[in-house]
């Protein structure tokens, strides 16, 4: 009898668990919480509400949902535990947390309620620091400036943590390689609400580099020298340990693309003394390498499939150059393109890519990263114009100091010869609006035929060599480079065309054709905590660009350095290339102009892009379901044909809807925008055709900012 009970509860028991199990979580909610939200609250706590029944469907089917999560009672005295330890850790000592949850038995559901009393917040008053006695003053002048506080800012544990992370990091980068925080101390004034802090630090010994061991590995272990590693390191034998100067070495070893594995090691067991030896390991791999690649990318604004080949030679000449030949096609249809790569030929949209480049770590005994490239590009435009860019190029990339503001700096010098075929028919339909604006008198039959009869004339093609000399200036202060969601980054181009043909044309006594201009390019991204959550962002996206044309004509200024709108990472209501400025003939008289000059000015013009650009997104990015996620986006801009014809009545509006899937390396997206405010066109949106006018949709990889 007494074992029947027994069995009996354990079957009750078991039966009961069961159906707790059953019960999804379907709502969290907080109450009586005003300084956090409740989405940073919900990401404090382990606990996430249920997905909706379609996810849990496509989790099911094809794994891109997610699982239902269920009500376990047994987990809210952890999760209180979290709340009351995140807000003890943002300055609300007397903070207290409860719960109440809910459970609907028919519907199989449960919610949960968290009643927060957050009390007061306290400040920081005054932080003080022991231990770092041993150090100069310089040392300490420098820890010095770590520990600067407002004494408006409420306390957090995380400013503290990164405040000790910054000291004990600069210790470590500066010989102390055990230097560690021996102890924190807090004490709050209750009746002031401030907080007085005690840290305490140990430095221990200053050490210094005894030597450098160096071990290689794998297939290519007798194509790299000794010396060529210790090189690219930059760390010598003598001088004062650093960390951050073992992980610039081992950065410069995996940047030189000689190494399959590269791993930098303090060899503490043998330390003598304030001295430390290095070791380190290096896989080499084949010295030759061919790669063959599938192309998707963004290429001039619209989504290209395409195909590589590269062939390259490691260590080439010794001194880790590497000497890479590459080849590449990419078009909307690559088959089409293929069929047609006859540069007369206008009927396709893609490129045509061959370059040799040749890369090295070192110029002039400096790690300065330096690529040399020569190449030819053919770029076909369907029923516009083909152009083939050939040139030379050389780029350098700095290594820019431990403490600074950019993160990126680089500077190249370009020359390149720009060949540009026009196809008749688009001669002609630019014409068609020339002639239409000099006489308006004329019957539709009448410009037709004249627009037809001056394209079958002209000349179809224009020639240019132009040098351009540019900076390039990168700061990125985001939380994450694929999806970031706090922070913002910033890029600013300063670019000067010509100027090496003026030095020449001065010194060798000739005159030169080209513009004279300077070029300016500010793109700047924000992200402001709008959802307090890694899973959502907002983001804002700002772009100004200006040509500056001091010597020379404005519509000599090539194609291929102005400025267009429109296309997939632009205003996405239009079409690559989409938004330029109209032809301007209002000074060209068609009666008193030659047929040359006539012939030259109106291919200049005829050349889509503009010398002054300004655009910008508004767009929200949010999770859907497992790696799917939507963004809901305005954009607007236009370009113009300098910046004296900027009108704010011109900029272009489009808004739109997008999907993202996001991979662990980057994001597909396809995005609809339709044109919301289109200022070419005086007819209303309502009565344009939506899905062959007003709608676009863009493919692309990547976000659109």
């Amino acid at each position: 009898m007494k074992n029947t009970l027994i069995t009996l509860l354990l079957l009750v028991a078991t039966t009961f668990a069961q159906n707790i199990k059953l019960i999804e979580l379907k709502k969290i909610s907080f109450t009586g919480n005003e300084f956090f939200s409740d989405t940073e609250l919900k990401d404090v706590i382990a606990l996430k509400e249920s997905p909706s029944s379609l996810s849990q469907s496509l989790n099911n089917l094809i794994g891109l949902g997610e699982e239902a999560v269920y009500f376990d009672s047994l987990s809210l005295n952890a999760e209180m535990l979290r709340l009351k330890s995140f807000y003890f850790d943002n300055g609300y000592f007397n903070s207290s947390i409860s719960e109440k949850h809910f459970i609907n038995i028919n519907e199989k559901s449960a919610e949960i309620e968290f009643n927060i009393f957050e009390g007061k917040s306290n400040h920081y008053k005054r932080i003080d620091i022991f231990g770092l006695d041993s150090l100069n003053s310089a040392e300490k002048k420098k820890i010095k400036d770590f520990v600067v506080i407002d004494t408006s800012e409420i306390y957090t544990y995380n400013f503290i943590a990164r405040m000790n992370d910054n000291i004990v990091n600069y210790l470590k980068d500066n010989g102390f390689m055990f230097a560690s925080v021996d102890s924190t101390l807090i004490f709050i004034d209750t009746t002031q609400n401030y907080v007085n802090t005690e840290i305490y630090y140990h430095p221990g010994k200053k050490y210094k580099i005894s030597d450098i061991i160096i071990e290689r590995s794998g297939e290519g272990k007798d194509e790299v020298e000794d010396n060529l590693i210790y090189d690219i390191v930059g760390i010598k034998e003598g001088e004062t340990y650093s960390r951050y100067n073992i992980e610039l070495g081992q950065n410069r070893l995996f940047k030189s693309k000689l190494f399959n594995v590269a791993i930098i090691n303090s060899e503490v067991d043998d330390t003598v003394g304030n001295k430390v030896p290095l070791k380190i390991s290096a896989e080499i791999g084949n010295m030759y390498q061919a790669s063959p690649e599938v192309i998707m990318n963004d290429e001039d604004r619209t989504f290209n499939l395409g195909l590589g080949l590269g062939f390259s030679k490691r260590n080439f000449l010794g001194g880790a150059r590497i000497l890479t030949l590459n080849s590449s096609i990419a078009a909307q249809n690559i088959f089409d393109f293929i069929q047609n790569m006859s540069v007369s030929n206008t009927q396709v949209i893609g490129y045509a890519d061959l370059r040799l480049i040749l890369e090295q770590p070192f110029l002039f005994g400096e790690n300065i990263d330096t690529r040399y490239e020569l190449y030819s590009t053919l770029q076909k435009r369907k029923n516009e114009y083909n152009t083939i860019a050939s040139g030379f190029k050389v780029s350098l990339n700095f290594e820019l100091p431990q403490y600074v503001y950019l993160t990126s700096f680089g500077t190249s010098w370009n020359l390149e010869k720009l060949s540009v075929l026009y196809q008749e028919e688009y001669i002609k339909q630019v014409s068609i609006k020339v002639i239409e604006n000099q006489n308006s008198e004329l019957t539709t039959e009448q410009i037709d035929s004249a627009a037809t009869e001056f394209a079958k004339e002209i000349s179809k093609s224009t020639n240019s060599i132009n040098t351009l000399l540019l900076l390039n200036f990168g700061v990125n202060k985001t939380d994450d480079f694929t999806f970031p969601t706090v922070g913002y980054r910033a890029n600013i181009i300063l670019a000067n065309a010509n100027f090496t043909q003026l030095l020449s044309s001065k010194l060798f006594n000739y005159e030169i054709k080209s513009p004279l201009y300077y070029k300016v390019l500010i793109d700047l991204s924000l992200y402001p905590s709008f959802y307090y959550s890694k899973e959502n962002a907002f983001g804002i996206k700002l772009r100004a660009g200006n040509i500056l044309v001091y010597d020379g004509i404005e519509t000599t200024v090539p194609y291929n350095q102005r400025f267009t709108s429109g296309g997939s990472n632009s205003v996405r209501g239009w079409q690559s290339r989409g938004l330029v400025p109209e032809f301007d003939s209002r000074n060209l008289d068609f009666n008193s102009l030659s047929p040359s000059d006539l012939e030259s000015i109106f291919l200049d013009q005829a050349t889509p892009g503009g010398l002054f650009q300004f655009e910008g997104t508004f767009e929200t990015r949010n999770r859907l379901i497992g790696n799917i996620g939507t963004a809901l986006f305005v954009d607007y801009g236009n370009t113009w044909s300098n910046v004296k014809s900027f009108r704010f009545d011109e900029i272009a509006i489009s808004a739109g809807l997008g999907f993202r899937y996001y991979t662990d390396f980057i994001p597909f997206r396809i995005d609809f925008a339709v044109k919301v405010y289109d200022p070419n066109s005086s007819k209303s949106i309502w009565k344009r055709p939506f899905w062959s006018d007003l709608l676009q949709i863009h493919f692309a990889i990547g976000e659109a900012f």
